[in-house]
């Protein structure tokens, strides 16, 4: 049993170790260039170790964007659990997580995009972005129900919920395009001065 659990935890380890290596590659080299010999050095493995674990680079780079969607739903969720359903703390949630060290790395924003531009001809990899959005725009709209309900205003949950989602978006690929000037602080303060635009009783006091 004791062998079993540790055989299980260095091919976890080992798999963790090759995901950041292909996550740290895709972000300097884009798919077409990335090579299972990158992967292997990168994670300071053999390449026989690499084949073990993923059977090609299609299965591996597949693998890699189901781990950053995961992760960053893990931490979407955890981040609007806490807001005692409250959907003005969970909105701010959303923006300190969507911009946080752990999430907002140009590095997985840059394997983010890279993604997305492969979706239209690789299934596989439109289905796992699909999820994630298709999720996040689920809870931001009901977030925003909310919120309009307590304004009392005439806003469209869906539209207003879209325009958020392609700010964040937005503000993402500006770290990516121009890292040196790109600061989380002011990109929070867009998000902030754009919900308090909208629903200005409830976040009068937010910046």
């Amino acid at each position: 049993m004791k062998q079993r659990n540790l055989r299980s935890e260095n091919k976890k380890n080992s798999n963790l170790k090759l995901i950041s290596s292909t996550i740290k590659n895709l972000s300097k080299k884009g798919i077409n260039e990335l090579t299972m010999h990158d992967v292997s050095q990168g994670a300071g493995l053999s390449q026989g170790i690499v084949n073990f674990h993923f059977k090609n680079k299609e299965f591996l780079l597949i693998e890699t964007l189901r781990f950053i969607s995961n992760e960053y739903l893990h931490s979407f969720q955890k981040s609007i659990l806490k807001t005692e359903n409250d959907p003005r703390r969970k909105l701010i949630g959303i923006i300190e997580n969507d911009f946080s060290k752990k999430i907002c790395t140009r590095e997985k924003i840059a394997v983010w995009f890279t993604f997305f531009s492969e979706i239209k001809y690789k299934p596989a990899y439109h289905q796992i972005c699909k999820e994630r959005d298709l999720y996040y725009q689920s809870i931001t709209e009901n977030i925003f129900a909310e919120l309009i309900k307590k304004e009392n205003i005439k806003l469209s949950k869906k539209n207003i919920a879209k325009g958020f989602q392609a700010l964040i978006m937005g503000l993402w690929l500006d770290q990516l395009e121009d890292p040196d000037t790109f600061n989380r602080i002011q990109a929070k303060k867009i998000c902030f001065e754009f919900i308090k635009s909208n629903f200005p009783k409830q976040f009068k006091r937010i910046i």
